[in-house]
């Protein structure tokens, strides 16, 4: 019998996506992002804080060394284990679960959860939802979620996207982003390649993207009640232009 293909994170989050993305993140930009976080979240002081799809845990590490008690959640456990090396040497205590967004578990038990840099949005539009919902059963009444995520609105007037870098190292990466029109999908594709002739890493993956409109809507169906929306970390406004969508939604009482 043969195994069925597993679903495309399981298969997109591994080494590759470390080479290709860690060196994007530089201790300036995660230190940013994280005052964005807590600003957003205005959480209590040493609340209770959940990381959604935290990764290798830069943002839970942030949040912890700010005093938060903190839960760091990923379906990966290479990630998980990074994290915990990394969060050592920081000197800093976060609990690591592995774990399914769609099956979180907790029911009032959170002061506030965040989903960063475009984490949400992997599965159908059934289970997208029911993300929406565990996150609504593990907050308590009053806590904060900030979601941030890639604009739909943007991709709509800037449909195909190709750019070039060059990294520190010398490699070069490409990506290219196109929107599927009809399913709101959006499909990304890397190409890093070595500039010592190596192996070139190749990664691509299909994302749902909301509107402003539909998240809310998702969000007070779930009892979240969206108090903020801005352009992400760098404080500018939310419209049509902006390449992040950030929104604040707090659960009702």
């Amino acid at each position: 019998m043969i195994d069925p293909k597993p679903e495309w994170p399981v298969a997109f989050f591994d080494d590759d996506y470390l080479r290709i993305y860690r060196p994007q993140f530089s201790p300036e930009r995660t230190a940013a992002e994280t005052a964005f976080i807590e600003r957003s979240l205005r959480a209590p002081e040493g609340g209770e804080v959940l990381d959604l799809a935290c990764g290798f845990g830069r943002h839970a590490i942030g949040m912890a060394k700010l005093g938060y008690r903190v839960t760091g959640l990923d379906f990966n456990p290479r990630y998980l284990e990074i994290a915990a090396s990394d969060a050592a040497a920081a000197g800093v205590s976060v609990t690591w679960r592995t774990g399914d967004m769609r099956a979180l578990g907790f029911e009032w038990a959170f002061d506030a959860v965040y989903s960063y840099f475009t984490s949400f949005g992997y599965f159908g539009d059934d289970e997208n939802e029911r993300v929406l919902a565990e996150v609504a059963k593990a907050l308590r009444p009053g806590g904060a979620f900030l979601l941030e995520m890639a604009n739909r609105d943007r991709l709509l007037t800037h449909p195909q996207q190709r750019t070039w870098s060059q990294r520190e190292d010398g490699a070069l990466l490409m990506q290219e982003i196109s929107l599927e029109w009809v399913t709101s999908r959006v499909i990304s594709r890397q190409l890093l390649i070595d500039p010592e002739g190596g192996s070139q890493v190749t990664k691509e993956f299909s994302l749902r993207t909301y509107t402003c409109a539909e998240l809310s809507a998702l969000l007070r169906r779930h009892g979240l009640e969206v108090r903020e929306v801005s352009g992400g970390a760098d404080g500018e406004p939310y419209g049509p232009e902006s390449r992040r969508l950030a929104i604040v939604a707090e659960r009702r009482a």
